[in-house]
């Protein structure tokens, strides 16, 4: 309970209701000063929640709406106990409704005056533990926005980093043009690709989808981009065209090894990808990605075969290497798993071959895919949603 240091402040230009009235509390030990009107309350009062207020309600009607707007804000601001004269149950419960502390009887017991003070009492402690406990929560959120602000610019900044490591797109090479396009569920993306064409003959390409979401997802694809990078450098620097006519062999498990050597508990689901410029040889490894790399020729769109585990779970995995031949005029297409909930269907099957449906004739270029999918309509995405697209003879 608070304990009410005083003094009382008494309001009303009854002189002889005040006396009375001051000679009541000066009975049970509190101390009295008085105020004319309720506009030289702030004034005399010191402390809202140590001194309560005591109006005669005679003297201060409740008629209209003004002046029933002015005692809800004075409840607020003070601990307002109002003095009837001749109280009924209806104007005390009217009284109580606007926000009062407690109502008094000028013929009242100096029993029921100390009960009043403490019930009053009660209602301070209360508002002090409200205060103290708004006063905690707005410097709470304060430093809660604070952390945010803080953490929107280490997102910002971190998807700058991302965004810098993307390959360019598109990027040509003879009749072959590869593109892509990836849109983030939050500022940073566990979706991320990577390509380029190496010694003049060979297209390297890989398209993985961290798991999670977020900035520890979208590290993890940092870290991808410099283990694979860093593959792809050893061959040029050595010119080394038999490992490259055997790529991507070795490269999913590499990545499986190295991610389990973290200790990060992040895993991820992977196409990786060599095409030989000059033979149309198109060799893959894919782990685990849904849905399965679509070759779309001749308008025709099907899925190529493959299968794997996702990488980053599982010691001493392997992965099988693919092997087709391209036509002379064709489509490769990556999608992350994200597409799925811009096709309208409830089965996965069946929004597979919707997909099927929806690029077999609108895969020219990364924009014709786009709208295909209704990429760019999409406002709040749930999951990334990222494409690659690779066309020769296009």
């Amino acid at each position: 309970m608070s304990k009410l240091e005083g003094p009382v402040i008494l309001v009303g230009d009854n002189a002889v209701g005040l006396k009375h009235l001051q000679a009541d509390f000066q009975a049970v030990g509190s101390k009295t000063l008085t105020a004319a009107d309720i506009g030289s309350i702030d004034s005399a009062c010191h402390d809202p929640l140590s001194q309560p207020v005591v109006l005669l309600a005679e003297n201060n009607p409740i008629n209209s709406a003004e002046d029933i707007a002015k005692l809800r804000q004075l409840c607020e601001d003070y601990l307002i106990i109002v003095c009837l004269k001749d109280a009924d149950s209806n104007q005390t419960a009217d009284f109580f409704r606007l926000g009062v502390a407690d109502i008094l009887t000028p013929d009242g017991s100096a029993k029921a005056l100390e009960q009043t003070l403490e019930r009053v009492g009660a209602l301070a402690a209360t508002r002090q533990r409200v205060s103290e406990y708004s006063a905690e929560l707005e410097k709470t959120n304060v430093e809660l926005q604070e952390s945010l602000r803080l953490l929107k610019q280490d997102q910002l900044a971190g998807l700058e980093v991302q965004k810098s490591l993307m390959p360019e797109s598109p990027l040509a090479f003879g009749d072959y043009e590869i593109s892509h396009s990836i849109t983030p569920s939050l500022y940073l993306s566990g979706d991320f690709v990577g390509y380029n064409f190496v010694l003049d003959r060979y297209l390297l390409f890989y398209f993985a989808d961290v798991s999670g979401h977020g900035a520890s997802s979208a590290f993890v694809t940092v870290l991808l981009r410099f283990m694979i990078g860093r593959v792809i450098r050893r061959h040029m620097l050595e010119h080394d065209y038999v490992a490259l006519a055997q790529a991507p062999e070795g490269l999913v498990e590499y990545i499986n090894n190295q991610l389990l050597a973290t200790g990060l508990g992040k895993h991820l689901t992977i196409v990786a990808g060599s095409l030989d410029t000059e033979t149309r040889q198109l060799r893959y490894v894919v782990g685990a990605q849904q849905p399965q790399p679509i070759l779309i020729s001749d308008g025709t769109a099907t899925f190529l075969p493959g299968k794997g585990k996702p990488a980053g779970i599982f010691e001493d995995a392997s992965w099988v290497v693919e092997q087709i031949h391209l036509p002379e005029r064709f489509a490769l297409v990556l999608l992350s798993d994200g597409v799925y909930d811009l096709v309208p269907d409830r089965e996965i099957a069946d929004k597979e071959q919707t997909l099927l449906k929806y690029l077999s004739t609108s895969s020219g270029n990364i924009d014709q895919l786009k709208e295909a999918l209704f990429i760019d309509y999409i406002e709040d995405p749930q999951d990334d949603i990222s494409v690659l697209l690779l066309t020769g003879g296009m």
